[in-house]
């Protein structure tokens, strides 16, 4: 079945700045979150095909602070664009400040914020 809306960006806290949490800070966050895989190179998988989405990611840190996150993820229907959503929300509160994170779409290299990425995920122009 061909998704409904699927993306790639890169998390910067900013434009471009590292995110200023640890890899074990943030996978300590993401230990919380019911479902979600994480192992120590850095990936994580988070899915529920029942509700058509799915998250892959891999975080890239420098053993100080994580430098940026490679985010994948893909939603089979407008339902599972909206839990798609929700759990980004989540990773951002599991990553740092989601205030303070962006995403940088590719391949245009257009920078959004969660709420204007989730506006634009749900045909909400």
């Amino acid at each position: 079945m061909s998704p409904y809306f699927s993306f790639q960006a890169y998390v910067y806290r900013g434009q471009g700045r590292p995110l200023g949490r640890t890899l074990e800070q943030a996978a300590e966050a993401m230990n919380s979150l019911p479902g979600l895989f994480f192992e120590w190179d850095g990936s994580l998988t988070w899915a529920n095909q029942t509700a058509g989405w799915q998250i892959d990611a891999t975080i890239f840190d420098d053993g100080q602070q994580i430098q940026y996150i490679d985010l994948h993820g893909r939603a089979v229907s407008q339902e599972g664009c909206r839990r798609l959503n929700e759990r980004i929300g989540d990773l951002f509160a599991a990553w740092g400040d989601p205030d303070e994170l962006n995403l940088m779409r590719l391949p245009d290299r257009r920078w959004q914020n969660l709420h204007d990425f989730a506006k634009e995920s749900q045909g909400d122009d």
